[in-house]
Order: structure tokens, then sequence, then C-alpha cells
């Protein structure tokens, strides 16, 4: 049973990182532990382990596990002693580096002056909250002067120590339940020991015109998620002219901008970075691979150039010509990939006829190699492309209004749209989701998703009105579409000096829909897979609206399952009224973009009638509701799973509801899962 008072981490290595976060209230401390003899045998380091970003390197013993977090390394005998959220028998190991520059931003020059100095910033969030701290005592760290202390309270014994080097300030902090503190220290002492630092890695200043993070606008109508942009803002934070955007299967966003090549947004419209600008004249339209490569269309080089995940240049073909693999010198602007890596790039150029275009989709290997054109009957002259995995395309033919479904050989399949109100589906994107449905970002009707019949099952947006800016959820000359996780669609719009990408959700004709359904048996209504790579993490902390006094406290639900059958336990949480209506509050280490919670019941399952979501702001989405009652099987695991959340989740919040007669409903533990 976890009853042991949180990590003393949270308070030490934290305080600096985060001023003001409340610590931990432990009772009245008891004697210090005595440190172990000096005649013990010390422990064999095996293991060494550099980490650049903290400038430092050191050994540890071989087997133990280590994680490194943002430059704060952990170490422990076990994962699973890594993964406890209280001091036991094994010792898990902290260390912090933090560079003197923001040490001195944070708490003056004098906190970096001496190590007495440092140590007071270090330690003095432990003394508040009543953790008895020992006298220190002068080490030596690789040549770099340091100071160390023993600390004590009810639920842990360790030692801090801390270093001062030219660069970083180290903390080191070691613990283990008091009991077993004595016979630790060693492995804490020969770890401090093996400490060697040097000088990290200087980041490389952003350019100057750099993009920075654009207006983003959250409040809006039903459907309306998110904007980004408009007409507002520094130069570096606004599109010159927002364009073709592609979505990855995490949720990442990226967007073809004439300005300053490819940006890169998180779900929540976080902007995660840029690429492209010294290698891309003028960016039209982005694609990305399964691999994470991207390609995108340079329009103003007549070429196709492709990127690396992490935004580095690898080659680049294409150029103005009548020749396989040349451009018209108005092309490419739209791109799409099909089976087996292949890029499709739209192509058109001047007819015979003057005021005719000829269209044709041009085919290449992934690495450029030309496989082909495609010549597209003369009445076409689509504004974009989109490519299933079979290779047969899809249009959005502006001028008719309409999608223009083709074989891969160019044969026409299908043409959904009505002509006799052909400005409905007229649109200047198109993309397709994993089950066929196409979705258009229409000049009239908004954006518009068809079931792969052509029925029309969704929509969402609106026109603004001419000569008015757009305002949330509103287009003007929308220009990109991507489908991405969690039902969200990403439209990029321009007019004038605004220029902006929306998410948004659809509003789903339901009529429509179960018809199109009806249509296509083999298709699912299932929730979505949990993608493969995702976090998956149990609660580190938890509060409740009661519980049962004195050892079925929040914390029983924390940490991973330890009730192995269906019994009361006081190791798992349990509320003071047996039948009463409660809430129980689980809070997790990692942010993340979360797509499942499971719930673990280790007694009188059934009675969970609400699960929300929590993210960074505070705010709560309902993910799970039921009726309550008793289930047939104990122990039981609800296992929940959503459309990935837009932001990132930190907490999550169940109602119990037991007046149907519970008679204790008892939660052992609960799994988040999520996408970093």
């Amino acid at each position: 049973m976890r009853r042991i008072a949180p990590l003393l981490l949270a308070i030490l290595l934290w305080s600096c990182a985060l001023p003001g976060s409340p610590p931990s209230e432990p009772t009245a401390a008891p004697p210090l532990v005595p440190a172990p003899s000096p005649t013990a045998a010390p422990p064999v380091l095996g293991g060494t382990l550099r980490v650049d970003v903290a400038g430092l390197e050191l050994a540890y013993p071989t087997g133990w596990a280590s994680r490194v977090v943002s430059g704060t390394i952990a170490l422990a005998p076990s994962e699973a002693a890594l993964a406890s959220d209280s001091p036991g028998e094994a010792l898990l190991l902290s260390i912090d580096a933090t560079p003197l520059g923001a040490l001195v931003a944070q708490y003056g020059a004098a906190a970096a002056s001496s190590p007495e100095a440092f140590f007071e910033v270090s330690s003095g969030a432990a003394q508040e909250a009543g953790y008895t701290i020992s006298a220190t005592t002068t080490i030596t760290v690789d040549g770099r002067p340091g100071l160390a202390a023993d600390l004590s309270a009810p639920g842990g014994a360790g030692r801090l120590s801390v270093i001062l080097t030219p660069d970083v300030a180290v903390r080191v902090l070691g613990q283990a339940a008091p009991g077993a503190w004595a016979s630790q220290a060693p492995t804490y002492e020969a770890i401090v020991a093996s400490l060697r630092f040097f000088a990290p890695p200087q980041p490389t200043p952003p350019p100057a015109d750099a993009a920075a993070q654009p207006a983003l606008l959250t409040e809006g109508p039903a459907g309306f998620v998110l904007r980004l942009g408009g007409s507002a803002g520094p130069p570096q934070a606004r599109f010159v002219s927002a364009r073709g955007l592609a979505a990855a299967p995490d949720g990442t966003v990226y967007l073809a901008e004439s300005g300053r090549g490819i940006w890169i947004f998180a779900p929540d419209g976080e902007l995660v970075g840029s690429f492209g600008a010294d290698e891309l004249l003028d960016a039209y339209d982005v694609a990305r691979a399964d691999d994470g490569d991207l390609y995108v269309a340079d329009y103003g080089r007549n070429a196709v150039a492709r990127f690396r995940a992490d935004g580095s240049f690898v080659e680049r073909w294409g150029e103005a010509g009548d020749g396989p693999g040349q451009f018209g010198l108005s092309s490419p602007q739209r791109i799409a990939l099909g089976p087996n890596g292949s890029v499709y790039a739209l192509d058109t150029r001047p007819g015979p006829e003057s005021g005719r275009v000829v269209s044709s989709v041009l085919r290449f290997s992934e690495d450029g190699r030309p496989l082909g054109r495609i010549e597209l009957p003369a009445d076409l002259a689509p504004a974009d492309l989109a490519v299933d995995a079979a290779g047969t395309i899809y249009l959005a033919e502006s001028f008719s209004g309409a999608v223009v479904k083709l074989g891969a050989d160019g044969s026409e399949l299908a043409r959904f749209g009505d002509p006799a109100t052909p400005q409905r589906l007229a649109a200047g994107a198109i993309d397709l989701d994993s089950q066929g449905n196409i979705y258009l970002a229409t000049y009239a009707s908004g954006i518009v998703k068809l079931a792969p019949d052509g029925r029309v099952v969704a929509s969402g947006g609106s026109t603004v009105a001419p000569g008015n800016i757009p305002g949330p959820g509103e287009f003007s000359l929308p220009n990109g579409i991507a489908v991405a996780p969690g039902g969200v669609v990403w439209v990029s719009d321009n007019s004038g000096e605004y220029s902006a990408i929306t998410a948004l959700r659809l509003r789903v004709d339901q009529a429509a829909a179960a018809t199109a359904q009806a249509a296509r048996p083999e298709a699912t209504a299932a929730p979505s897979p949990i993608p493969a790579d995702v976090v998956r993490q149990w609660a580190t902390e938890a509060s409740a609206s009661s519980f049962y006094a004195p050892d079925y406290d929040p914390a029983g639900a924390t940490g991973r399952p330890d009730v192995s059958a269906c019994q009361d336990s006081p190791d798992a949480w349990a509320a003071a009224d047996p039948n009463g209506l409660e809430t129980l509050e689980l809070r997790f280490r990692a942010p993340v973009f979360a797509v499942g919670v499971n719930i673990h019941q280790s007694y009188n399952p059934g009675f969970i009638s609400k699960v929300e979501l929590i993210d960074e702001r505070g705010e709560a989405t309902t993910v799970y509701t039921a009726t309550p009652a008793r289930s047939e099987s104990c122990p039981a695991i609800l296992e929940i799973t959503f459309e990935q959340t837009l932001t990132r989740v930190t907490a999550v919040r169940l109602t119990v509801d037991q007046r149907p007669g519970a008679n204790w409903a008892e939660i052992d533990a609960v799994e988040l899962i999520g996408v970093p």
C-alpha cells in the first residue's frame, strides 16, 4: 500500500524550476538515520550515462534502469523502483543540472556564488516543509566544489549533494525508506564520486526571421476548435500565404506557406518549428509519407522537394519544360502520395486554345524517378488532388463544382456533384480519410464531407460575407485541407492581408450518414485503435471527495495495480460512504494527447458513472458516461478509447456513483494512454 510521503524530488529538484510550487507537508521528522560505516565495500559501477544537455557523465551499477527527461536523470535498480511514487527499499537517485544563467535569472547572482548559497536555494523548500537537514559536509567532485547533507522525514531518508561547475549547478538527491538508507548510501556516494563534468552544447540562436507563434484563437461557434494566424501580430508570427496542409497520425500539422517554407504545429496549435525557408522558393503544398518524410510542391522552382521528418533537406527534382517529369510554368501547386510511396503532382499549363488549360498528373517514385504522366480529360481543370492506397485519384474540379474519381490509368470512374448547383461543391482543396471519405474546402458551402458514394454526410464552417474579414469558423478563399486525428479537419484560408489556418469538427447529418453506412456494411463504427507509439503511465498523485480512514486513502489508486484478486483491500481507494456519490482525481507526470484510459476496479466494480480528462489549462472533457450498476466481473478493467485529444491531458477525474447500493466500490489503479 502506498502510504509514504511523496518523493523529495518534487520539493528539492523542481523547487528551482517551478517557483511557488507547494511542497508536501510531512509530520515531525524522526532523528536522522546515521551514515553507513566508511569501511562498507563500495559497489561495482559497470554502466555509464552521458547527458550532453546537462553537461555531465556518470557511472552506475550494471543492470540498473535509467530515465532522462528534459536533462533530469533518474536512476534505480529496476524499472519498478524507477516508477515508484514513494521511497522504498531500493535506492532512487535523481540528478538535475541547471544552467548558471537560469539560476541567476531566477534567484540572483548570489545563488551561484558558492556551494553554500546554492545549497540554501536547493534545500529551502524542504526546510520550510519540516524536513530535518543535517549539517553540511564539504565535498569535491571532479575537481568542483560542493556540499552534502543528510535528509530525513517520516516517509524517507536520503542525502542531497550540490556541486557548482563553470556551466551548471548540479543537484544529486538519493533516497530510500528510512530503514534502508544506511545500506544504500555507499552506492549513492560511489555514483556521486563518478560524476564528470563538461561544457554542455550551446543552442544555436534562431535566425532573426524565424517563424514565431501565430495568434491563437480558441473561442468560436459550435464545431470551431481553434484558429492560427489572421491579420494581426508581428511579421514573424503571420502567414504571408497559408496554403497546403498535411497531418501526421499523432495530430502534428504541417503547413506549406509561401514566406517561410513549412510550419509545424502541435494538435493544440502550439508552434513546433519551421524548415525549408532556404531550400524552398515558394512552398505551395505538402504531403507526409508513412516514414515521416515530407514532400513539398515548390511552385517557385517548378519542382518537388523532399525532406526528412526533422526538416533536413534530402533532394529536389523537376523543372519547367515539356518533357517527362517536367512541369508547366505555373506548376506544381498540388501534390499527393499514392501506393508504395509514389508522388503524384498536378501539372497545369496553357492549352492550344486561348483561355484553355491542359491538366495532367505526373507520377514519380519516392526518390524522384518519373513513372509517367496521366492526361486528364479536356473539360477538367482541377484545383487539387488526393490519391488513395490503391492509386485511385480524386480531383477537386472547381469550375464544374464536382469531385471526379479516376482509376489509376486516368479513366473516369465517378463524378459527384449536381450540375444544376455547381457552386455547392466547387472547392479549392480536397483530402481523404482512412475510410475513403472525401473532404472538400469549398468556396460557397464551407467544409463538406462526402461518403465514398458521394453522399454529403457532414459539413462545418461557413463563407464570410463579401468585404469582411473572416470570423472564427468562416472562410474567404480556402486552399488547403487536411484530415487529422480526433475528428478534426484543418483548413487554410487567405483574403488579402488575412491568412490563417483553422481546425474544426464537422456537424454530422445523421440520416445521410446512416444511409451511407448501410451502403457499405463492411464499415465499422468501432473506436479508432490505439496507436503503437504511445506513452502508458500510472497515476502519481490522487485526491478524492472522501476516503475511508485511515487506510483507503486516494494514494491507493496511484501506481500500478497491486490488488491481485476481487477483494476488499487497503491497497485501493474507497470512499468514506459506502453508498454515496464521490469523485476521484488522478494526476500523471507526463502531459500527453490522450487516446485511452484503463481503470482497474478491484472490488464491487461497475459504479463509475463518468470519466473526465483534465488538460493543462484545467478544462475538463467528458469521455465516458454510464448508468452505475454492479458488474458481473470482478476484478474488472474499464477500458475507454476515444479520438486523440487536441490538448495535453494531465489528469483524469472519475465520478463514482455508489447510490444504487455499491457497498464500497474500490479503485486500485488508473492508466492514462496518450501520444507524447
